[in-house]
């Protein structure tokens, strides 16, 4: 991901908490949902002030308002148990009321609403009320998954509130075309955290992030998106941090690491013999280069091993410098003296390509590292593009001895 990517989604990611910032008052049901949403969240866990409190409740409360009670309903399991009773009581006059003869800015058509409510019913200890009240809110949600009138989102969220009310991984068949960027995200979230199922979890999950990310490149967001950000800002964020997780697991991780190995042996302390103590790190053989690279890569790859034994080839046990077992990926490290030391490596590395890999199923790929210590790189290019005709020779990496380095 690069550095210009990365900021417009910084960008797009700031006008998305703003947004949900700007819902962050007490009894704000945007905001509520947001709060549910998010509180997972380490960012998120200083900037609240959405959940109602008791002087809320004592002076705002209205008993006979759907949105108020959903709104207690979100805040409490904050508020101590007194407050149970206001819920059940106002809960109550909402379940005789026929909602389905109001009109449609009634509750039943705002599924964050109901979540509200769910969450709320969820808390109270009764048991015998509490399955009651959800039997009703099932209903509710049943009649509208029922209706033809839903968008793909208000459909995928009122499957969310029967997730909370029932606690079943909701199965799902996906089509990912002409989703809008809210869909995505609700997808990728409920995905994520095995709220929905596809039969095609895995793919379908990367593929969601990545039509995710691409919307929030190309179209970035408009307005306020209301309780819609909230979803759109952890699936994006959850999103690129996946990205980068599988880079950073990736052999191409191994790759640029190692790559910038030259670039850190500034460091790389061999003082003047004028100095009262000099010090000077020698590096005489493939040994030194060993070390070099496990402390390297031992800070990036817990499972990295050093010299792993690879079955009997031949009349030989073959050993590999290192390998990392979940990316598949042994490590050769070679050491040039001089200039025509190339030719015999590359004879070498083709002639343990082989041993290495023939009789393994646990291995597939080779990254061969090479310390030029003549400096010979007029030969670099050369053994590269003809290593990398080898099929399993993932990347070749040839570096130069550092200049403060006297032979």
């Amino acid at each position: 991901m690069t550095e210009a990517i990365y900021q417009e989604i910084s960008k797009q990611l700031e006008k998305l908490k703003q947004s949900i910032l700007s819902h962050n008052e007490k009894g704000d049901i945007c905001g509520l949902f947001s709060h549910h949403i998010l509180h997972i969240s380490s960012e998120w866990s200083d900037e609240w002030d959405v959940l109602c409190d008791e002087n809320w409740v004592n002076k705002r409360f209205d008993e006979k308002n759907a949105y108020s009670i959903s709104s207690l309903g979100y805040s409490l399991n904050s508020l101590s148990s007194k407050f149970s009773k206001r819920f059940t009581k106002s809960f109550n006059l909402l379940m005789q009321r026929d909602l389905f003869k109001e009109s449609h800015v009634s509750f039943t058509f705002q599924p964050m609403t109901l979540i509200g409510l769910t969450l709320g019913v969820k808390t109270i200890t009764d048991s015998e009320w509490r399955t009651k009240a959800l039997q009703w809110l099932s209903s509710i949600i049943e009649k509208r998954l029922d209706g033809k009138s839903l968008t793909r989102y208000q459909a995928l969220l009122y499957r969310y509130a029967r997730f909370l009310l029932n606690g079943l991984t909701q199965k799902i068949s996906l089509e990912l075309k002409g989703l809008s960027i809210e869909d995505l995200s609700l997808l990728e979230y409920a995905l994520r955290r095995n709220i929905f199922r596809d039969n095609r979890q895995q793919s379908i999950s990367a593929e969601i992030g990545s039509n995710l990310i691409e919307q929030i490149i190309k179209s970035g967001i408009l307005g306020d998106v209301d309780e819609k950000a909230a979803i759109i800002w952890l699936a994006v964020s959850e999103s690129v941090s996946t990205v980068i997780s599988s880079y950073q697991l990736s052999t191409d991780y191994v790759s640029a690491i190692l790559s910038r190995f030259e670039a850190a042996m500034k460091r790389w302390r061999y003082d003047s013999y004028e100095m009262k103590n000099p010090i000077r790190w020698k590096i005489v053989s493939e040994r030194e280069i060993q070390d070099i690279l496990y402390l390297v890569l031992r800070s990036y790859f817990d499972d990295l091993i050093d010299e792993e034994v690879m079955p009997k080839f031949g009349h030989k046990f073959h050993k590999p410098d290192f390998a990392i077992p979940s990316l598949r990926l042994l490590i050769e490290v070679k050491y040039a003296y001089q200039k025509n030391d190339f030719k015999k490596l590359e004879q070498e590395i083709m002639v343990d390509t082989k041993a290495y890999l023939s009789n393994t199923q646990d291995y597939d790929r080779i990254l061969v590292f090479i310390y030029d210590e003549s400096s010979s790189v007029q030969e670099h290019e050369i053994t590269k593009k003809d290593l990398k005709k080898l099929q399993e020779i993932e990347d070749v990496i040839v570096v130069s001895r550092p200049s403060q380095i006297i032979k």
